[in-house]
């Protein structure tokens, strides 16, 4: 089969983020059956990574993206793409959708990401995917639950409102459109009842996330994840603040071990505090992870499915979580890992 992939952030592993996780393991797979064309928006150091997704793909074309200016926000606001759609973008990205069509006759289109999915050509003769992942209003709700500054909360406030009108713009538009978990899809079916949903959900590899042999450090705790997104933000501090003393009262030698990328100011604060470590923009955080004796999980809000527990389970981590951690994942508590709804 012949597919083509349109994506708005270029797969890669092991990759920063939970969006790009998800192309990067089933390209891969798909590509051993069948022929692949990407055609990926391209941004900050995504350039770096292309090596390793073209091992993959019968080609790949990649687009910029730019600031876009003043005029082409207010024309995002107007016409309802609003703020972080890529709009800018829809001629280079529909003419190279078009292009890859006419060269390559795709079997299918697979249009990764709700941002994406609006400035993709839905008029060609092909059955079209859009993989949302998740659901962008309960994201949003979700968001406005953390710790975040006014700017952002103005921004998810208005999202929570505006991207409605999108979503029931957009989605229709397309044959299928996928969510990683079932609560997604129930939330996404009320706002679009138009859309025809499923659920695929999401996957890792288990090959790189493996058990190393690494000496495990005394009494130690561990977690992982963007460091500067809320839901994890607010997951380290419910850790710190309410689990981690308790904890210490008991194993006065006990230590938790934030690993991570761009951690806000005040997650680098936190290690300050005793007992507190943080890594952050490790090369290769495995061994890190390995050396812990349990991972914990302390996530309250986020929608979708966090990558970050199952790159545990992978390596085989001991975990203690609340249960909406473990939301669209199939795992039993008690079996696979611990749940405690309190600290």
């Amino acid at each position: 089969m012949r597919i083509g992939w349109v994506s708005s952030a270029l797969p890669y592993l092991p990759s920063r983020g939970g969006f790009r996780v998800s192309g990067a393991n089933l390209i891969p797979r798909l590509a051993r059956r069948h022929s692949v064309d990407l055609i990926s928006l391209l941004e900050d150091d995504d350039a770096e990574h292309l090596d390793w997704i073209r091992s993959y793909c019968n080609s790949v074309v990649t687009i910029p993206v730019t600031t876009p200016r003043f005029p082409q926000r207010v024309a995002n606001f107007i016409s309802g793409y609003a703020f972080g759609k890529y709009l800018s973008c829809r001629p280079q990205l529909a003419a190279a959708v078009r292009s890859g069509f006419n060269d390559h006759r795709w079997n299918i289109l697979h249009v990764e990401g709700s941002f994406v999915g609006g400035i993709v050509p839905t008029d060609l003769p092909v059955p079209k995917l859009l993989s949302v992942h998740d659901a962008e209003i309960l994201r949003a709700q979700e968001m406005l639950k953390c710790r975040i500054g006014l700017r952002d909360r103005m921004r998810y406030t208005a999202r929570r409102y505006y991207e409605r009108r999108y979503e029931r713009l957009v989605y229709p538009r397309y044959n299928r459109c996928l969510v990683l978990a079932e609560r997604d899809l129930i939330f996404n079916r009320r706002v679009v009842p138009e859309a025809k949903w499923a659920v695929i959900s999401q996957g890792i590899d288990i090959d790189y996330f493996r058990p190393l042999p690494v000496e495990k450090l005394p009494d130690s705790m561990v977690f992982h994840g963007h460091l500067s997104y809320p839901p994890n933000v607010h997951a380290a501090f419910e850790f710190a603040d309410k689990i981690f003393p308790l904890i210490r009262r008991q194993r006065p030698s006990a230590t938790f071990h934030l690993v991570g990328a761009s951690p806000t100011p005040q997650v680098r604060e936190l290690a300050s505090r005793p007992g507190i470590r943080l890594s952050a923009e490790l090369p290769d955080l495995r061994a890190t992870l390995c050396s812990a004796q349990v991972y914990v999980c302390a996530l309250l809000y986020g929608s979708g499915i966090k990558n970050k527990l199952l790159e545990a389970m992978s390596m085989q981590l001991p975990i203690v979580a609340y249960p909406g951690a473990t939301v669209g994942i199939e795992c039993t508590a008690g079996k696979h890992l611990v749940t405690a709804d309190t600290p």
